[in-house]
């Protein structure tokens, strides 16, 4: 059997994508897949014993075995169990026997990993409980509770928020997943709880009513479905924050004021407006809101959203979240 060693720098991508949030089955084949097709002449496994016993084989020419990697097999299938309606395909890929002690041991020596990867970095020397580990060091992993919201805006600006709200998502295992879009919401939500045990909270903008009737026939006791009464997300963001904001990012040039906003439009076309009105280019709503995420963590202050629905939905996330 001709197998080649897997180079240090590639078990980055390989463990960054072996810890992702999917089903075990579905990361796994995937990765093993590649693995045999990169670093194996025989590319191909008749069953998936076959397969399993070829990636063993190649991760053991790679880096040997140690007895002490079962922590890691015994902790990703408890893990897996939490996460995830039980797979009989998950069980097998996540039983096989792989040198996570040594992999870990030589992702921890490169910098800018993904939060996924830091976490298990900060397992390799740790004995106590995971979930106080995660909590000590804000590791977000293991995950607890899932906020599926509309888009990127969402993603990038209600974690920076709850934090400074007293609600820190890594601290207490919250992931945030965005849809791609109002209209795919519902659907993501009913292929997620077919497989995932974990609770939701969803969030929504006040014209995704049709879709909050959808996500209710099928929203379980654990979940928990919030719509925004003000309109867009972007419309519950403190205007001050929105003013200072602008103002920081375009600080060479001119100043835009209180009386740029019109309370007769939503805070998305004030925002075109603005931006149109003073010269700063196009409104793009990502781009401006990693601009916005920024300002928050570094410049922001609980009182600052006292008065903001913002307020209301950490409130719930929180209320709604039992560990906390």
């Amino acid at each position: 059997m001709k197998i080649k060693k897997i180079p240090d720098e590639y078990f980055i991508t390989i463990m960054d994508r072996l810890s992702r949030f999917q089903p075990a089955n579905i990361r796994y084949e995937r990765v093993f897949d590649d693995i045999i097709s990169k670093y194996s002449a025989n590319c191909n496994c008749s069953s998936l014993t076959d397969k399993l016993y070829l990636v063993e084989e190649i991760f053991n020419y790679s880096l040997g075995y140690s007895e002490k990697s079962l922590y890691f097999n015994q902790l990703f299938l408890q893990i897996e169990n939490i996460y995830f309606e039980s797979n009989e395909i998950s069980y097998r890929y996540l039983s096989t026997r792989l040198n996570y002690v040594e992999i870990i041991s030589k992702i921890s020596k490169f910098a800018n990993l993904p939060k996924n990867l830091y976490w298990l970095i900060n397992l390799l020397n740790f004995s106590d409980d995971v979930y106080e580990l995660r909590k000590k060091k804000n590791l977000l992993y293991p995950i607890e509770k899932i906020i599926l919201c509309e888009g990127q805006t969402e993603e990038l600006l209600l974690e920076p928020i709850c934090k400074i709200l007293g609600l820190d998502f890594s601290k207490y295992g919250i992931k945030v997943i965005p849809a791609g879009g109002k209209n795919q919401v519902a659907r993501k939500y009913y292929k997620m709880v077919e497989y995932t045990k974990l609770p939701f909270f969803i969030l929504l903008d006040r014209d995704a009513s049709k879709i909050k009737d959808l996500i209710n026939t099928k929203l379980r006791a654990i979940d928990d479905l919030y719509l925004i009464k003000s309109g867009e997300f972007e419309d519950i963001i403190p205007k001050n924050i929105l003013l200072k904001t602008i103002n920081y990012i375009h600080k060479n040039d001119f100043n835009c004021y209180f009386d740029d906003f019109s309370d007769n439009d939503t805070m998305v076309h004030n925002l075109e407006n603005i931006y149109k009105m003073y010269g700063f280019g196009e409104y793009k709503k990502a781009d401006f809101a990693k601009d916005l995420a920024n300002y928050i963590e570094n410049f922001s202050k609980a009182e600052d959203f006292n008065s903001s629905e913002l307020l209301d939905i950490a409130n719930s996330i929180s209320s709604s979240f039992t560990r906390i």
